[in-house]
């Protein structure tokens, strides 16, 4: 394509502005739209969709270290033939090119296609379906992406035209029910995708649909948000059938192979989880990690009608203390994570039939504007830390060290420990008139969670990982705003 023939795209030129000139495809384009949406809603990252933008409808996701992606979507209420598709194709190009790395994908929809492009399509989604399945050095796959190549060739096509179409591109040609059964087909995603909507009287669906595309309907160039979305799905509910709100999916991968098509919001910690050699990354990466927590919390609070989040996936002990700092108690929030096949929840506080967690604890130094604080749960850590301290700078700073030796058998019960653990610390911040925390722990990881999650108002903490050989390295600065 010659630089000359690339196409700024805006929300002004002919191709953005169709729905406005043309009303024809609008009932068609809306019940795409309404069946889209539980589908939408059940990623966790969906934050807005807009109709007759640039293209007909486009949805914007959130991920974390990445910030906001969007979905580029033209829909057309036919049956799609050759030259229109390699006409979209060519716009998507054009678009891409003139604002890249807007968009992830571009998808087109038509009620059908063409016995000339169906070949063209069924490759395409053979070849996009197994992309997960196989390695990059897999010979299936090196081998079926050359044969799409030269199937899109044989229809006037180009590499460069294949390679576009298996990055980028999506087409979804079954949706000719959606004209005459639009209504049945949105009662239908919305409880395969929501199945907490599953038990709704069909008065209620009914109800539901109606409310929702009548707020479809009336709002096109502007954004319509998640929230939005999430309320009028709500509204027409009566009381005591509204369905608690699903909680917030966190999937944190140690591995690039960890689930990449995680529906939660996931994070990629590959360079924190050291791996075999117990490699850990500096504090300059460590206080990204805590900046792309930061910004998803941002995005929770902007975005999401709730607060509760569902921890899934691995990671190191510093990891988890700084998940549950950033999505910290004061702010509202609880975690959920799965140990022994049951859930542990930071807003499970103990009884009085709680049995309280055992320790002891001791003091060592004076005062000085450092505190070292060493937490051994099931392990005594105290030696190998203080082997660490000359290296780390820390010699001759006082120093708090606090043991467990029993198991921690609930979550209550970790609350308990946690709230005890917190105030030891105040208590020895005021005694040695401390200013900074440098943090040595090891014990269970849902420890680790709940500590994060409740040690707020004591002071920066700065925590260190074991990396072997009873060494320990700095990781990350918590409470803080110079991360």
């Amino acid at each position: 394509m010659p630089k000359s023939d690339h196409r700024t795209p805006s929300l002004l030129e002919p191709q953005s502005r169709g729905g406005d000139i043309a009303e024809g495809g609008f009932s068609f384009q809306d019940h795409v739209v309404l069946a889209r949406i539980p589908e939408w809603l059940a990623q966790e990252g969906f934050t807005a969709l807009v109709k007759e933008a640039t293209g007909d409808v486009e949805a914007k996701f959130f991920a974390p270290g990445q910030g906001f992606v969007k979905d580029l979507i033209e829909v057309k209420d036919h049956m799609l033939q050759p030259a229109e598709f390699w006409k979209e194709v060519r716009r998507f190009q054009e678009i891409d090119v003139g604002s890249p790395g807007t968009y992830i994908r571009f998808t087109l929809i038509g009620a059908g296609a063409s016995k000339e492009l169906q070949p063209l399509l069924n490759g395409l989604e053979r070849v996009q379906g197994s992309q997960d399945f196989y390695e990059e050095q897999d010979a299936v796959k090196s081998n079926s992406v050359q044969e799409y190549i030269r199937l899109v060739e044989s229809k006037n096509g180009t590499q460069k035209d294949a390679l576009f179409l298996m990055e980028k591109v999506r087409v979804e040609t079954a949706w000719n029910t959606v004209r005459s059964q639009g209504e049945a087909v949105f009662k239908q995603t919305l409880v395969d995708y929501l199945e907490e909507y599953s038990d709704l009287s069909g008065r209620v669906l009914d109800d539901i649909y109606n409310h929702l595309s009548t707020f479809i309907r009336k709002n096109r160039n502007r954004p319509i948000l998640r929230k939005e979305l999430e309320t009028k799905l709500r509204e027409k509910i009566p009381t005591n059938q509204i369905p608690a709100l699903r909680p917030i999916l966190i999937y944190t991968a140690t591995a690039p192979k960890d689930n990449p098509s995680h529906p939660g919001l996931r994070f990629d910690w590959t360079r924190f989880s050291g791996g075999e050699a117990r490699a850990i990354a500096p504090p300059q990466q460590w206080g990204q990690l805590l900046i792309d927590l930061q910004d998803t919390r941002n995005w929770i609070e902007n975005h999401r009608n709730t607060k509760r989040i569902i921890l899934l996936g691995n990671r190191r002990l510093s990891t988890c203390l700084a998940i549950g700092s950033v999505f910290s108690a004061v702010r509202g929030y609880t975690i959920e994570m799965g140990y022994r096949d049951e859930v542990w929840a930071t807003d499970a506080h103990p009884t009085a039939e709680t049995p309280a967690y055992p320790m002891t604890h001791q003091i060592l130094g004076e005062k000085g504007d450092h505190l070292v604080v060493s937490i051994g749960i099931h392990r005594d850590i105290l030696i190998e830390v203080q082997a660490n301290l000359g290296k780390l700078g820390l010699l001759g700073v006082p120093l708090l060290d606090i043991k467990g030796e029993q198991p921690i058998t609930s979550p209550a019960q970790a609350n308990g420990a946690v709230k005890n653990i917190k105030n030891l610390v105040v208590q020895s911040l005021l005694a040695t008139r401390s200013k900074k925390i440098h943090l040595f722990y090891a014990g269970p990881a849902h420890l680790a969670f709940f500590l994060g999650h409740r040690l707020d108002a004591t002071a920066p903490i700065i925590c260190y990982g074991w990396i072997g050989s009873d060494q320990y390295s700095r990781t990350c600065q918590l409470f803080s705003e110079n991360i």
